[in-house]
């Protein structure tokens, strides 16, 4: 089995599936990206906890490493997904 299809065949829940895939499709260059929760939930019609949710299950499984950014003052920002 290719390294890429090994997603396909783990015990992932659907939306978990469909958020990594769009994690993949907005990720950059260097394989990240940083869409707001509400973004993918807006982007994939779903709710924010539920986005939530699917992110864990990809960072348990190994899938995505989430990385949490600050602004200069010190403030939360959106997070930064590395999908791996």
């Amino acid at each position: 089995m290719r390294e890429y299809e090994k997603i396909f065949h783990d015990d992932l829940s659907f939306r978990a599936l469909s958020i990594y895939r769009y994690l993949r499709y907005r990720q950059g260059k260097n394989a990240s990206c940083y869409q707001s929760h509400k973004t993918i939930a807006r982007d994939n019609s779903c709710s924010v906890s539920t986005v939530r949710r699917a992110i864990d299950e990809l960072v348990k499984k190994g899938y995505i490493e989430k990385i949490n950014r600050r602004r200069p003052n010190g403030s939360k920002t959106s997070n930064m997904y590395i999908c791996k």
